[in-house]
């Protein structure tokens, strides 16, 4: 049984998107603690594929996140856990296949979890980006305007 900050935040299970060829994809379920171990930064990333910032600032993220763990002696420090907004399980699975990290499994995003979690990481619009230290601590409720400007990593 998996326990502590993690689980209590976001819990016990997160899902990756695999593409198996140019067209098809499956979700791959990962332990929370196990998918987060040795991460020194979290972000937790609420979009929707019905948003047009969210469209324009997801590529933007996957780049910054590519160049933060591509960092020589840094190499997987930063993780980033999606919260879908989306409104139904097929534009999350769609929308989800932008992505290169992990997500909360949409039913969670979708229900009582997603919910819980936008109120307690000051979700007032989307996309909203909030950055988190390795044990759950927040760092900044701000980071999706501090992305594009930090050149040098977190």
């Amino acid at each position: 049984v998996q326990s502590g900050p993690w689980i209590d935040l976001l819990g016990p299970k997160l899902v990756s998107l695999n593409m198996i060829d140019e067209t098809h994809a499956q979700m791959q379920e990962h332990y929370t603690n196990e998918a987060l171990a040795g991460k020194k930064v979290i972000g937790l990333y609420f979009s929707a594929d019905w948003c047009g910032p969210c469209r324009q600032f997801t590529p933007e993220l996957v780049n910054f996140y590519k160049k933060m763990n591509a960092r020589k002696g840094k190499e997987g420090d930063f993780e980033i856990v999606w919260i879908s907004r989306c409104r139904d399980v097929n534009s999350f699975g769609q929308y989800f296949t932008q992505m290169n990290w992990l997500a909360l499994p949409s039913e969670e995003a979708l229900g009582k979890r997603g919910s819980d979690l936008s109120d307690r990481m000051k979700v007032k619009g989307i996309p909203h980006l909030v950055l988190l230290d390795e044990v759950g601590n927040v760092i900044t409720y701000d980071a999706r305007t501090k992305i594009p400007t930090d050149r040098a990593g977190i």
